[in-house]
């Protein structure tokens, strides 16, 4: 194994170390690391494991103020998988790729839940998404092209999954953190798998998300809209949702014109 330091691997995995103590075990240790723990040169884990112990413990706090962060974005999900499952994202590749990558957290998580609660996920992933789509730099668009603005979220679930989310979500009351102190492990309940549903969400300027019901057409649409495409692909893409040919370029006009779309 390599002798050779880079110091911003370095300072990564001491940053993952203190989330995870039993990683900075296992670095500290004499074994192999894992294939998803990070990838260290000999030279690296011996700085490593020259890290006085004490100095990783400082701030107990630490993780749990992480969670609490997750799960103010995620209450819903978190009532579905259990807080226990959702602490382990600190343990978790993607929480270690997260912080190779500086990213954030709220986004990474959606990676780590994947599909595990189903339709409730993909909302509150989305709503995790839109929440920091102020942050995004704007893009300048090719001429004559046309695509969906990153205020708007366009998905599809299965059926019956808003009206789950919205009865959970009041269920978990104003404290929702209070209530999920108490449902450690997975909930009864789980959410609809069967079917489908079409769902918009659109960030607002005050930092607030609408989420409401669209029709599959749209969703499609919009979907189809996700990168700049010329403005011909979307109208075939349009006709292939069921608009009439001739009606096409002008359902664009309009969806461009509520600002449902956006024209380079």
């Amino acid at each position: 194994m390599s002798a050779a330091v880079d110091p911003r691997r370095v300072q990564h995995a001491l940053v993952c170390m203190l989330f995870d103590p039993k990683l900075a075990a296992r670095i500290c240790g004499t074994s192999e690391l894992a294939a998803d723990d990070p990838p260290l040169s000999a030279g690296e884990r011996t700085l490593l494991r020259a890290v006085d112990p004490r100095a990783l413990a400082t701030d107990h706090m630490r993780r749990a103020r992480a969670l609490q962060v997750i799960l103010e974005e995620y209450p819903v999900s978190a009532a579905v998988v259990g807080v226990d499952w959702v602490d382990g994202f600190f343990a978790s590749a993607v929480f270690r790729r997260c912080v190779s990558g500086r990213g954030a957290m709220a986004p990474a998580f959606a990676a780590y839940l994947g599909n595990r609660a189903k339709g409730v996920g993909i909302i509150e992933a989305a709503l995790a998404r839109l929440r920091r789509v102020a942050k995004q730099p704007t893009v300048e668009l090719p001429a004559g092209s046309l695509v969906r603005p990153a205020t708007l979220e366009p998905l599809e679930v299965s059926a019956g999954t808003l009206a789950w989310y919205q009865k959970t979500r009041g269920r978990l009351g104003a404290e929702p953190l209070q209530a999920l102190a108490r449902q450690r492990k997975p909930g009864k309940d789980q959410p609809p798998r069967r079917g489908r549903e079409f769902l918009l969400l659109e960030a607002r300027a005050d930092g607030s998300v609408d989420l409401g019901g669209a029709s599959g057409a749209l969703v499609g649409l919009l979907q189809a809209a996700h990168r700049p495409r010329p403005r011909a692909e979307l109208a075939a893409e349009a006709v292939r949702l069921g608009a009439e040919p001739d009606e096409a370029e002008g359902l664009l006009d309009d969806l461009v014109g509520e600002g449902v779309l956006s024209r380079g």
